[in-house]
């Protein structure tokens, strides 16, 4: 199941990764927190590692993710989380960023967050070990200034996360998800 927090819909297509664009391959367990700068031309300098802590819009996604039906299939698009008058919105994320947070909800359920301070749009992809056993996931595009969140109604015991890359988008369409 897989919720996207962002005020105005925009679509991404995929996209070959320019060179020296990529940021590095990393692999999370829940409570472990990543932040990658990029420079101007998009090459990453080296990854800060700390621990993931929540903010008040994560628990609000997780409340909604948690509460809905789980799809059958992977889902084709991104679906907008939005609030109220008064409610949550996203912390802001550093320019030229890219921080990512693999929280435990409540040791039964996991959310991955994505947060793109870029100007353009990233892809990736992610590999999840449950139960002792590593398979590809589906993941969906992370579009600039917003958070991502991916969730699993599981616990997963880590999470490998490589191949970002930039991808093209425009305003008016929901991120895909592959």
């Amino acid at each position: 199941m897989k919720l996207f927090a962002f005020l105005t819909p925009v679509l991404a297509v995929a996209a070959t990764p320019a060179a020296g664009q990529e940021i590095p391959t990393t692999s999370l367990a829940p409570g472990e927190a990543m932040r990658v700068q990029l420079d101007d031309g998009g090459r990453a300098g080296p990854a800060e590692r700390h621990s993931a802590e929540w903010t008040a819009f994560d628990v609000y996604a997780a409340r909604q993710l948690g509460g809905m039906p789980i799809p059958d299939a992977p889902v084709p698009e991104g679906t907008a989380i939005m609030t109220g008058p008064g409610g949550p919105r996203p912390a802001p994320i550093p320019p030229g960023q890219v921080r990512i947070r693999l929280m435990s909800v409540a040791g039964r359920h996991t959310l991955l967050v994505v947060e793109n301070g870029l100007q353009r749009a990233i892809a990736y992809r992610a590999r999840m070990t449950r139960e002792g056993d590593t398979r590809p996931t589906d993941v969906c595009l992370v579009m600039p200034g917003f958070p991502s969140y991916e969730y699993w109604p599981h616990l997963i015991e880590r999470i490998e996360l490589s191949d970002f890359r930039y991808v093209p988008w425009q305003p008016g369409h929901r991120p895909t998800c592959e």
